[in-house]
C-alpha cells in the first residue's frame, strides 16, 4: 500500500503522525480505535491461517502420497519390471567399500582368534611324555588325540618363530614334549574359517543389497511425492492470492514496527548465515543432502559450482532489496545495518 504513494516534500511520517493526532483530536471517540484492533485481528488470523495453510498441507499430502501411493508403486515396478539393485553407481561403489571393509574385519577377527587359540591360552596345551621316541619316524603319529614328532623333526615348529622367542623351544627336554591338541589345531581354524566365510559373505551380501535397493526406491519415492507437493504448493500460491498479500502486509508491518537496531540485527543474522564467510560449508551440505535425497550421483563439481553461484545470487537480491524498498521505507534501519558490517 505503501508503495504506491507520491513522494512529496514533507516526509511521510510527519504525515501519519499528524493525522494520527487529528483522529485523536477532533474524532474524539474509540470507534476509529475499535476498528483498527479488528482490522488488525482479523489479518492476524489470516495471516497465520495462510501460513499455517501454505506450510503444512505440502507437507502432509507429501507424506501421505510418499508412503500410500508412490512408495507402492515405485516398489512394485523396480522389483518385478527390471532386474537392477542400483539407481546409479555411487550406491555401488558404496556397496563395494563396505564389503571391502567386512572382509578385512573378518581377516583381522580370524588373526585375533587364532593368536589367542595358540599362544595365549595355556590350557589348551598338552604335555606329553616320549618314551622311544627315538624310534619314531620323521613323519608325524597320532595317539590318543597327541601329536608326536621325532627330535629331528623338531626344526618343522618354524611356524611359531614370528610369535615366540627362539630360545623358548631351540632345546625341548628328551622325555617331555609340548604340542597343541589336533581338534584345536591351525588346520582345524583354516578349515572353519574358510567354510564359514561364505556363509557370512553371502549373508552380508544380501543385507547391503536389501538395503541399497530400498536407498533406490527410497529415492525415486522422494522425487515423486517432493514433486507433488511441489505441485500442490504452487496450486496454494495461485488460489490464495489475496490471503497471501495479507499476510504479506503483516508481516511488512511487524518488521518495519521494530526498532532501527532490532532489524538491522535481524538482517545481519540473514544474510551471515546464507551469504556469509563460512556460509560455503553450509550450502555444500545442503547441496549433498539434495542430491543423496533425489538419487542423483554426486557429483562435486556441480555442487562446487552450486555452491559458488547460488549465494552470489542470493546476496545480489538481497541489496536490491534493500535498496529498492528498506531504502526508502526505513534509511536508519540501512545506515545502522552498513555500520554494523563495517
Amino acid at each position: 500500500m505503501t508503495e504506491l504513494e507520491k513522494i512529496g516534500l514533507i516526509p511521510r511520517s510527519i504525515v501519519r503522525m499528524l493525522d494520527r493526532f487529528y483522529y485523536q483530536i477532533y474524532l474524539g471517540t474509540a470507534e476509529p480505535l475499535v476498528k483498527q484492533f479488528r482490522f488488525s485481528k482479523y489479518l492476524l488470523l489470516t495471516s497465520v491461517k495462510s501460513l499455517l495453510l501454505v506450510l503444512f498441507i505440502p507437507f502432509f499430502i507429501n507424506i501421505f502420497t510418499k508412503i500410500y501411493i508412490f512408495r507402492p508403486i515405485v516398489e512394485y515396478f523396480w522389483d518385478r519390471k527390471q532386474t537392477e539393485i542400483f539407481l546409479n553407481y555411487e550406491l555401488q561403489e558404496k556397496a563395494f567399500l563396505e564389503i571391502h571393509k567386512f572382509e578385512e574385519k573378518l581377516y583381522f577377527d580370524y588373526l585375533i582368534k587364532t593368536e589367542n587359540n595358540f599362544f595365549f591360552d595355556s590350557s589348551k596345551i598338552s604335555q606329553v611324555s616320549l618314551q622311544n621316541y627315538e624310534d619314531f619316524n620323521a613323519v608325524p603319529h597320532l595317539v590318543n588325540n597327541i601329536v608326536y614328532t621325532k627330535k629331528k623333526e623338531i626344526p618343522t615348529l618354524n611356524f611359531l618363530d614370528p610369535f615366540v622367542p627362539k630360545d623358548k623351544f631351540s632345546k625341548p627336554p628328551t622325555e617331555v614334549y609340548f604340542f597343541t591338541s589336533l581338534s584345536n589345531s591351525m588346520d582345524t581354524l583354516q578349515y572353519d574359517f574358510s567354510k564359514n566365510t561364505e556363509f557370512l559373505f553371502r549373508k552380508k551380501t544380501r543385507e547391503l543389497a536389501n538395503h541399497y535397493n530400498n536407498e533406490s526406491i527410497s529415492a525415486l519415492t522422494n522425487l515423486l511425492a517432493d514433486f507433488m507437493g511441489l505441485l500442490i504448493l504452487l496450486f496454494l500460491l495461485v488460489n490464495m492470492k489475496m490471503s497471501l498479500m495479507n499476510t504479506t502486509a503483516f508481516l511488512s508491518e511487524s518488521f518495519f514496527s521494530l526498532k532501527d537496531s532490532k532489524k538491522a540485527f535481524l538482517m545481519l543474522l540473514f544474510t551471515d548465515l546464507l551469504v556469509g564467510f563460512h556460509s560455503p560449508r553450509g550450502w555444500e551440505v545442503i547441496f549433498h543432502f539434495l542430491f543423496e535425497h533425489f538419487g542423483l550421483p554426486e557429483n562435486h563439481n556441480i555442487i562446487f559450482l552450486l555452491v559458488g553461484t547460488f549465494p552470489v545470487l542470493l546476496d545480489a537480491l538481497f541489496k536490491y532489496w534493500i535498496f529498492r524498498h528498506l531504502n526508502r521505507h526505513s534509511p536508519a534501519t540501512v545506515a545502522t545495518f552498513q555500520a554494523m558490517v563495517e
